[in-house]
């Protein structure tokens, strides 16, 4: 979690709350570590998967969106 928290830049309790909830939603599941016990393994459930993917994907249309939006206003310039 401090790993996660350290790349997200985000305080550690909000990535365990956060990480709560995507196990909560069945986007997430968490797995102790064998060796150590002291790491946690993450790892996207297929639905956190899928969801993932759309939320790529719908950003891609957004950003051409955009893109055409600033192109029409930099036009009436």
């Amino acid at each position: 979690m401090t790993e996660l928290a350290e790349r997200l830049q985000l305080a550690q309790s909000t990535v365990t709350e956060l990480v709560r909830r995507a196990e909560e939603t069945g986007l997430l599941e968490r797995e102790q570590s064998h060796t150590d016990a002291r790491v946690v393994h993450l790892r996207l459930t297929p639905e956190g998967s899928r969801r993932l993917e759309l939320a790529y994907t719908g950003l891609a249309t957004e950003r051409s969106q955009l893109r055409e939006a600033f192109q029409h206003l930099d036009e009436g310039l």
